[in-house]
């Protein structure tokens, strides 16, 4: 039978704990013993104290003080019985007193205590709905505390911390401008509980100043206390404690699914410092291999790294039974692997479940932490911070565009070759990305069949210029093709022309630099003459926050939707690049896309999230067949064999 009450607010029923005492007859440490509380509390005691706890229930903290050297504790508790169990289990203990005594009204004298120690106290006399009574009740334990505590004593209050406790406690104290604030995380695995143990310190100046004494916050498994500059800073600390100890309750046992969570570090404004996904040997019946993982920088956007599929992947690859695997930020700076781990180390231990040597774990990578070579730098309007990077993999040398705003996301990726006198120069005819193989792979649906006869007059628009290399693949590809790129920024436009060869000057290429959804509106409303044989979307939103990467929603409106085939002619195609991890956004997205172009395929990325639709206004009833088109592509195409493995994946959706 369980002895916890089925709600918070039972812990404020005095015949809750007097029943609880009748079926608890040992003592009962929920909170953890003197040996799991001492890394805290022992930094605020002194064998000299004088310590006053209050509240002290069955639990042995008193007892066990005393064996550690504190001498002198009264202990004080509303329950009859329990003060009579504790003085006998106490009597070869001089020094220990224990007595009837209620904490909202004390009878020690002012200023007559070195020490005030709640042990769950305040957890159990408000509950989170308290009413107006019972709230008024603890602020009067509070005024009792402060009026025993003598200048330069220390309030010690071991808590779960929920909400409503702290929104108490530190405003109550706070607001007196006598008080230094600590807050400290308890390492606590006795209760088994995921809500963790926080020991809450407020130390007593002689006088209330001017100015509000500082708060402080030491992390879990740091020794180090952080300044923290307001109220709503050590709430938030005490926040981000809270959901790390619930991930770490969830990791306890063996994971179906992949989990994640971001540590940030003291500049925040950067982002995360960190991103752990833990993944699981799904066979495993427990974790007996374990290992880490760091992804340098320049190779966390890959397939193996960046999907679900390819992080499970890399677990087989390592032959653990979990990995955790560990993300940097481009915008934060790491020294090494050491520093890495002297950071995570902590924390990676915690997730280690295995029963035999846990928290000895291998640290494996790939090369450097960082193995990206930052050509430029610079601050869009539009984007706002951006990068163009180069990185090596596998022999090979990219070129990338990051907007730091999305650090996971690579705006534009080209592979590199040699040039001219050893210089570096961008390989045009070449698709580095592979929802890029799937849009060309698409054309192979028009009727006149583009990738077959390459030197036919065609139209193309490509909304989403980026680094360029989509719109000048099919300027170099189409020789009597006319390219329309439409990009929102600016800035955008000169780094793919500076940076990634973009044809900027070429005939027949031209640059709109505009809302994409205003070119639409503008095509579609135009002659004949202007109408394009592919529209291409691929607009990714600056958040995922809804579920949908790309392209934002606008752009999968049924108006917008119908304006995009208006601007086609009849017989052309829609391409839009769909990224989301979530399958009803993806189903209901397709739904929507075929009530306007009653003709639909999907292509499917064979790695990533990355869907690639294609519409068509055409209604046809001969099923597409893979393979007789794919034998019709001409093989001077550049990535032809990337094209037409792309091609083998498509598939008709029907409503």
């Amino acid at each position: 039978m369980s002895v916890l009450p089925k709600d918070a607010a039972g812990f404020s029923d005095p015949a809750y704990w007097k029943n609880f005492f009748k079926q608890q007859k040992s003592p009962f440490e929920w909170y953890g013993d003197y040996d799991t509380l001492a890394p805290a509390v022992s930094k605020y005691l002194k064998v000299s104290d004088s310590i006053f706890q209050i509240g002290c229930g069955n639990s042995q903290l008193a007892a066990q003080l005393y064996e550690n050297g504190y001498r002198n504790v009264r202990s004080i508790d509303v329950e009859d019985s329990v003060v009579k169990d504790q003085r006998v289990r106490n009597k070869e203990r001089p020094g220990l007193t224990f007595d009837v005594g209620d904490a909202t009204n004390m009878d020690a004298a002012d200023e007559s205590y070195s020490v005030v120690l709640d042990k769950g106290t305040m957890d159990a006399l408000l509950p989170p709905d308290a009413d107006e009574q019972t709230t008024l009740n603890v602020t009067r334990m509070l005024d009792e505390v402060c009026r025993v505590l003598q200048s330069g004593g220390r309030y010690l209050l071991v808590t779960l911390a929920q909400p409503h406790i702290v929104d108490l406690w530190v405003n109550y104290l706070y607001q007196k401008n006598q008080y230094i604030l600590r807050v400290h995380k308890v390492e606590n695995k006795a209760s088994g509980f995921q809500m963790p143990v926080f020991v809450l310190v407020a130390t007593k100046l002689r006088i209330a100043g001017a100015f509000k004494p500082p708060m402080e916050v030491c992390r879990s498994g740091s020794e180090t206390m952080e300044r923290v500059e307001s109220v709503e800073g050590i709430k938030a600390s005490i926040r981000e404690e809270q959901e790390l100890s619930q991930f770490i309750h969830h990791c306890s046992e063996k994971l179906a699914d992949e989990a994640s969570i971001d540590f940030q570090g003291d500049k925040p404004e950067l982002g995360y410092r960190f991103r752990l996904y833990v993944v699981d040997r799904p066979t495993a019946n427990k974790i007996g291999t374990f290992a880490a993982f760091i992804v340098p920088i320049g190779r966390d956007v890959e397939w193996i790294f960046a999907s679900e599929k390819g992080r499970m992947a890399l677990r087989l690859q390592c032959d653990v039974d979990r990995l955790v695997i560990v993300f940097l930020n481009r915008r934060q700076y790491y020294e090494g692997v050491q520093e890495i781990k002297a950071e995570l180390g902590h924390f990676i231990t915690l997730l280690d479940n295995r029963e035999k040597d846990p928290g000895v774990f291998k640290l494996l990578s790939i090369g450097e932490v960082d193995i990206k070579r930052t050509l430029v730098g610079g601050t869009s309007e539009v984007n706002g911070k951006w990068e163009v990077e180069e990185v090596d993999v596998s022999g090979k040398t990219y070129r990338r565009l990051v907007f730091l705003s999305t650090l996971n996301l690579v705006q534009s990726e080209a592979l590199t070759g040699e040039g001219k006198k050893g210089k570096k120069k961008i390989l045009l005819d070449y698709l580095s990305c592979e929802f890029h193989q799937m849009m060309v792979a698409g054309l192979a649906l028009l009727p006149h069949n583009p990738l077959a006869k390459t030197d036919q007059p065609l139209k193309f628009a490509v909304l989403g210029l980026g680094g360029g290399l989509l719109a000048a693949y099919l300027l170099r590809q189409f020789k009597q093709a006319s390219v329309i790129g439409v990009e929102l920024d600016h800035d955008v436009i000169k780094i793919a022309a500076d940076f990634f060869s973009f044809p900027l000057s070429d005939p027949r290429m031209k640059v709109k630099c505009m809302n994409a959804l205003d070119f639409i509106r503008d095509v579609s409303e135009a002659g004949p003459s202007e109408k394009c044989d592919a529209i291409f979307v691929d607009i990714a939103g600056s958040s995922d926050e809804i579920g949908l990467c790309c392209p934002t929603p606008q752009f999968l409106e049924p108006q917008v939707l119908e304006q995009m085939k208006k601007a086609l002619k009849p017989k052309g195609a829609l391409l839009i690049n769909l990224v989301t991890r979530d399958d009803s956004i993806s189903l209901r997205t397709k739904e929507t896309v075929a009530g306007v172009f009653p003709t639909l395929h999907v292509l499917r990325s064979c790695e990533d999230v990355n869907e690639v639709l294609i519409g068509q206004s055409q209604l046809k009833d001969t099923p597409v067949a893979p393979q007789e088109l794919t034998k019709k592509i001409s093989r001077n195409l550049g990535s032809v064999n990337d094209i037409v493995d792309s091609l083998m994946r498509i598939h008709r959706f029907r409503l």
